[in-house]
């Protein structure tokens, strides 16, 4: 934990543009959406460019949300399971670069909905599968750029959420869900 804390405090004493860039990306702001709601919008700009039937469009959305579900469900439980600290506890000149969430650090919200979201997404719109994929590690490395996460909160919830993601994608196959 002393590690990852000094790896905290290493990026955020002097954050790079691109770092910052990606914080407030995916951190939309208190009282916002965020995260499964830009994940929601995510999939909706790309189901409007798949050119959807209504019904194919709320499957997939159904399917999306369910697993964003599960994801908030296993994260919030792990989180109060454990209930790790935040490295701006652990280290009081980590400044954030966003508010500090009232709520312990493991695993990572953001990775875990990410992850799962990601995996939903790349198994509907295959062909993106790559970028979604791509969009789930940048919103999961938010949480150390932006000061509140650590790097096993951020890979722990990720790899969590790729498995909800998957675990939903199978229970679709099994209930026609995915046609």
């Amino acid at each position: 934990m002393k590690q990852e804390t000094e790896e905290i405090h290493e990026l955020i004493t002097n954050p790079a543009r691109e770092n910052i860039r990606i914080v407030q990306f995916w951190a939309d702001g208190v009282g916002t959406y965020t995260p499964p709601g830009h994940w929601d919008a995510i999939a909706a700009e790309d189901f409007i460019n798949k050119n959807f039937s209504e019904v194919r469009w709320a499957r997939d959305m159904a399917l999306l949300n369910m697993s964003l579900m599960d994801a908030a469900i296993v994260c919030w439980n792990t989180k109060y399971y454990y209930f790790n600290p935040r490295p701006t506890q652990m280290n009081p000149a980590i400044k954030t670069l966003t508010g500090i969430p009232n709520f312990p650090a493991y695993i990572s919200g953001h990775s875990t909905f990410s992850g799962a979201a990601a995996t939903i997404l790349g198994y509907i719109v295959t062909e993106r599968a790559a970028a979604y994929t791509a969009m789930a590690q940048e919103a999961s490395f938010s949480g150390m750029a932006g000061g509140i996460h650590y790097r096993s909160d951020c890979a722990v919830g990720l790899q969590v959420g790729t498995n909800i993601g998957n675990y939903a994608i199978t229970r679709a196959k099994n209930d026609g869900a995915d046609k």
